[in-house]
């Protein structure tokens, strides 16, 4: 009986490879002459291929991008116009130039002194100059009629100013009032001598 079952094993082992050795042979001159039938690609015809994948891959990537924007957006339209998730942002206007005759409107509520003459207190128009040394002068004018002018300082603070174009006067001490001047150019301030009030 242990003859009987050795040698059907036997046999099934060994019939499987003759029957493998066959079809090995086969495959073997088979993969000699797996390339007789193709024809040769040219740059071309790859190129066209690679768009096309690339092409799918794009459509893909925009289709995540509009989820995305819908996601955040929430998918609807904006109430404002111009601010739609899909329209193109549009360049900014350029700032105006601001003519030379606009000056900077301030009120002063104290007479000034410079070069030795009163200012009176009132409403000035401030014009921030700069001459070819770089010096940097501040001019009051009230209406069309120059009154004074006053060396100043240039400096990057912005003294929080909400606007480009300012003119502000905050007091010093006892004698000085700060006047800060900011245009487009530069920004500036002077300390500049007030007349006490008599009482």
């Amino acid at each position: 009986m242990k003859k009987f079952v050795f040698l059907i094993l036997f046999l099934l082992l060994v019939s499987p490879i003759s029957v493998l050795s066959e079809d090995y042979s086969l495959d073997v001159n088979s993969i000699n002459h797996a390339w007789d039938g193709q024809k040769p690609i040219t740059d071309k015809e790859f190129e066209k291929a690679i768009n096309v994948l690339t092409e799918k891959q794009k459509k893909k990537e925009e289709k995540a991008r509009k989820k995305k924007i819908k996601k955040i957006s929430g998918g609807g339209t904006s109430l404002h116009k111009g601010l739609e998730p899909m329209s193109e942002i549009t360049e900014q206007e350029s700032l105006k130039e601001k003519s030379k005759d606009d000056g900077q409107l301030l009120n002063i509520p104290v007479n000034l002194i410079i070069d030795g003459k009163v200012l009176e207190k009132g409403f000035y128009n401030i014009f921030g100059e700069k001459n070819e040394q770089g010096e940097v002068y501040l001019s009051f004018y009230q209406a069309h009629y120059f009154k004074g002018k006053v060396k100043a300082y240039t400096t990057k603070n912005d003294f929080e100013a909400e606007t480009l174009d300012f003119a502000k006067m905050v007091p010093y001490d006892d004698n000085y009032i700060k006047i800060m001047f900011g245009s487009l150019d530069f920004n500036a301030y002077a300390y500049i001598q007030y007349q006490q009030e008599k009482e």
